[in-house]
């Protein structure tokens, strides 16, 4: 991150290994041991090294499942904490998780220790149990669904991620109701990418639910029963044009990530496609970034609309900047060629976030 930012943010992949094996998972065949906490300590030295200058730190505990390595989160936790109180910036501790794994022990560390926690779950019982299962095969639902009630009972602050594979992207509203009768009040949805294919009915179904959601926004909102969903927050940058002069994600520039072996990506989702595209590793923890490498990829994740060709005169792309690098090589196996669901997606939302916000008084 050669450029101070006022806020910036890491990712730590503490661990490869999962007690689940999700169908569409783009992380399945990663290798190597968890990460060691002389390994995790570095990386957040580096990290906090780099951001001198910032004011406020977000740091993103990851994996694999990170709760199998739960004596090292905890470790890690604890020094992320020392280190930006002693830099004097503010931190922000986010877990994410499958869900599965929930003792008295790690839920109060989640109370007291985490400002959010991020938990899978792709909506009801047949939307998740088809491809989030367990090493056995079986499917996870109802361990997940209890875990996060008891998370919601006990005020820890938790957000849900769904992953939407085509054959329930006619289901996006109906999983989202769900959720928020549980009680979640944001939720970010995301299709899957990189191993399955979006055909173009399937599309069309999937930016048809972005408008139904932003509905049921407005009347939850509008009622009082407030809920936030991903990519139609209120705070979107996706709309209003404010990326029209602006390309590029935050990877390699405000973000970085940190694999188990100490390896440095600019973001857990390309991190998880390092071995098949090792031009996304940006050095280690041991001998810091590669400068050429790191050049690289900001060059990429900043490539204007010269660079990314099938951006040339689309009308999305005052709202969009040109496709995210993960998706782009995980689909595409090109890092400037988003795929057409992403596209078509990001066309979408201003008008969805339109139906969804539109006219409503702040705070609501």
């Amino acid at each position: 991150m050669p450029v101070p930012h006022e806020r910036v943010s890491c990712e730590v992949l503490i661990t490869n290994a999962c007690n689940l094996r999700c169908g569409y998972c783009i992380a399945e065949s990663l290798p190597g041991p968890a990460m060691t906490g002389e390994v995790g300590c570095k990386a957040l030295d580096m990290f906090t090294f780099l951001a001198e200058g910032a004011t406020s730190l977000e740091i993103t505990f990851t994996g694999g499942e990170p709760l199998l390595e739960f004596a090292l989160l905890e470790e890690l936790t604890d020094y992320a904490n020392e280190r930006a109180l002693k830099a004097g910036m503010d931190l922000t501790v986010v877990l994410k998780t499958n869900g599965t794994i929930l003792t008295q022990t790690i839920l109060a560390f989640m109370r007291g220790r985490c400002s959010k926690v991020v938990v899978s779950i792709d909506g009801d019982c047949a939307s998740h149990d088809a491809y989030r299962k367990n090493i056995a095969g079986n499917g996870t639902h109802g361990v997940v669904r209890q875990n996060l009630l008891t998370l919601l009972q006990n005020n820890v602050p938790c957000a849900v991620s769904v992953t939407v594979h085509p054959r329930f992207c006619g289901k996006v509203l109906d999983n989202v109701q769900y959720l928020h009768e549980l009680g979640v009040r944001q939720i970010d949805i995301g299709p899957a990418y990189g191993t399955v294919t979006w055909h173009e009915a399937e599309i069309l179904a999937l930016t048809d639910s972005l408008e139904r959601v932003a509905c049921y926004m407005r009347q939850a909102n509008g009622s009082g029963a407030g809920i936030e969903i991903g990519p139609l927050y209120r705070e979107s940058e996706h709309v209003g044009e404010v990326l029209s002069d602006c390309w590029g994600c935050r990877a390699a520039s405000t973000n970085l990530a940190y694999l188990p072996n100490g390896q440095i990506s600019g973001c857990s989702a390309l991190a998880m496609l390092a071995s098949r595209f090792p031009e996304v590793v940006l050095g280690d923890v041991s001998a810091g970034l590669d400068d050429a490498a790191v050049t690289h990829l900001l060059r990429l994740a900043q490539a204007g609309p010269n660079d990314r060709k099938g951006c040339k005169g689309c009308q999305a792309s005052p709202n969009c900047t040109g496709g995210c690098l993960a998706i782009n090589y995980s689909t595409n196996g090109a890092p400037l060629a988003p795929p057409e669901f992403y596209c078509q997606t990001i066309a979408k939302i201003p008008m969805a976030w339109h139906q969804a916000w539109a006219g409503l008084a702040p705070g609501l």
